[in-house]
C-alpha cells in the first residue's frame, strides 16, 4: 500500500510533501486538487479536508493528515531514512526555527486562496500586489539575514533539511508565478542551487506536473 497525496501543482505547500515523498522515495499517487478551477470547495474534497485548502496525505492506514509541516514531520518519524531533521538538538531547533518562519510570515502572501480573493476584487488589485510583493520580499530578506548564521552548503550546516526543502518550494513558487527576483539574495540562491541539484527535489516541481497550467 502507499500514500495519496491530494494538491496541485501551483501548490508550494504541496510541494513540499512531493519533495519530500520522491526524496525518501516512499511510494504514493498525486490526486489533483485544482485551486484555479476551485476544486477544493467540492463536497468530495470537503470529506477528506474538512477547511478545504491543500495539501492533504492519505497514509496507508486510512488517516488523513493535513499540514504541510506538520505531514512533514509525521514522514520524518515514520520514514527516518534520508533525514531531513538532523540529530543534534540545537540544529534541529534551528531547522524548525526557519521552516515556521516560512511557514508562518512568507508563504501565506502567495496562498493560491488570497491570490483568488484579490483577483476578485479588481479596483484594489495594483494596491494589494504592491503591498504583496513588499511583504514577500521583506521576509526574504529578513531569511537571508537569519541563514547567514547557520548556513554550510545548506541553511543548517551541510545536511539537506526541511528548511532547504521549504525554502526552494518558496523561490520556486515566487518565481514561477510572479517573477520575482532573488539574485540579491546570495545565501538563499547559493541553498536554492544546492537543492536544485538533488534530482528527486527538483522533479518535485510543479511545472513538471501533469495538473500545471498550460
Amino acid at each position: 500500500m502507499s500514500y495519496t497525496l491530494y494538491g496541485f501543482a501551483m501548490s508550494s505547500c504541496t510541494q513540499r510533501i512531493r519533495s519530500i515523498l520522491n526524496y525518501k522515495k516512499i511510494p504514493y499517487t498525486q490526486v489533483s486538487v485544482n485551486f484555479l478551477k476551485k476544486e477544493q470547495l467540492s463536497e468530495e474534497y470537503k470529506k477528506i479536508h474538512p477547511r478545504q485548502i491543500i495539501p492533504a496525505l492519505i497514509t496507508p492506514e486510512g488517516q488523513t493528515l493535513i499540514e504541510s509541516v506538520a505531514i512533514a514531520e509525521y514522514l520524518e518519524d515514520v520514514h527516518p531514512e534520508k533525514p531531513i531533521l538532523p540529530k543534534n538538538r540545537i540544529q534541529r531547533a534551528q531547522v524548525r526555527a526557519i521552516a515556521e518562519y516560512i511557514n508562518s510570515s512568507i508563504q501565506p502572501f502567495q496562498h493560491l486562496g488570497i491570490q483568488q480573493y484579490i483577483n476578485s476584487h479588481t479596483e484594489k488589485i495594483l494596491e494589494w500586489k504592491d503591498q504583496w510583493i513588499h511583504w514577500n520580499m521583506l521576509g526574504i530578506s529578513n531569511l537571508e539575514k537569519s541563514i547567514s548564521r547557520t548556513r554550510g552548503r545548506f541553511s543548517v550546516g551541510d545536511q539537506l533539511t526541511l528548511a532547504d526543502i521549504m525554502i526552494y518550494c518558496q523561490v520556486d513558487s515566487a518565481q514561477t508565478r510572479f517573477g520575482l527576483d532573488f539574485g540579491q539574495y546570495h545565501n538563499i540562491m547559493n541553498i536554492y542551487f544546492n537543492v536544485n541539484n538533488i534530482k528527486e527535489i527538483e522533479q518535485s516541481r510543479g511545472i513538471y506536473q501533469k495538473d500545471f497550467p498550460k
